[in-house]
């Protein structure tokens, strides 16, 4: 059924963090590391990790700290997998991600596909022309690291500050295959 979609140009990647995390980049915990230190929080022991960004940021009125791990723990300079390369070879024109990083844009540049990103719901009423491909990065990208869905209240809010992002992402699951 993929195969097919991808020949008739319906098929869609949705790629989570396990996409990327070869590449060096840290998961949730390794994200949140520092932050469970400064509260003498022990990681191996605490599975909800969005509960413990949560805690931060009511703990510390500040969001800014989260923001910071995310522009250093995702650097730029990184390098696309093979899967990455394989996924950019297939003509696939639609790819949603939860993934701050930016190595599925990379990938697409690389094969000299046109990518349009979508990480801000700004960006949904424009489109770049002759794109070969549109990146959703549906919970932020690391160029907007303050705007990333993080805590416990981003995911509880998302219905209302991301709705275009919720609608798209409807149409997508009616009219493509992933």
């Amino acid at each position: 059924k993929y195969c097919e979609a991808l020949e008739n140009g319906r098929a869609a990647i949705f790629a989570g963090a396990g996409l990327s995390v070869g590449a060096g980049f840290v998961d949730w915990k390794g994200l949140l590391k520092d932050v469970a230190e400064e509260l003498n929080i022990q990681l191996r022991s605490y599975t909800n990790l969005v509960d413990l960004a949560q805690y931060y940021v009511n703990a510390t009125r500040n969001k800014s700290e989260l923001s910071h791990a995310i522009l250093n723990a995702f650097p730029v300079s990184a390098t696309p997998l093979a899967n990455h390369k394989i996924l950019a070879g297939l003509p696939i024109k639609t790819y949603w991600t939860t993934n701050f990083d930016k190595l599925i844009e990379k990938s697409l540049l690389n094969v000299n596909k046109i990518c349009d990103v979508k990480s801000l719901s700004s960006n949904l009423a424009i489109a770049k022309d002759k794109s070969d491909a549109i990146v959703y990065k549906m919970h932020g990208d690391v160029d907007h690291a303050a705007d990333a869905v993080l805590t416990k209240d981003d995911y509880a809010k998302y219905d209302l500050s991301h709705p275009l992002f919720r609608s798209v992402l409807k149409g997508d699951l009616i009219s493509k295959t992933f």
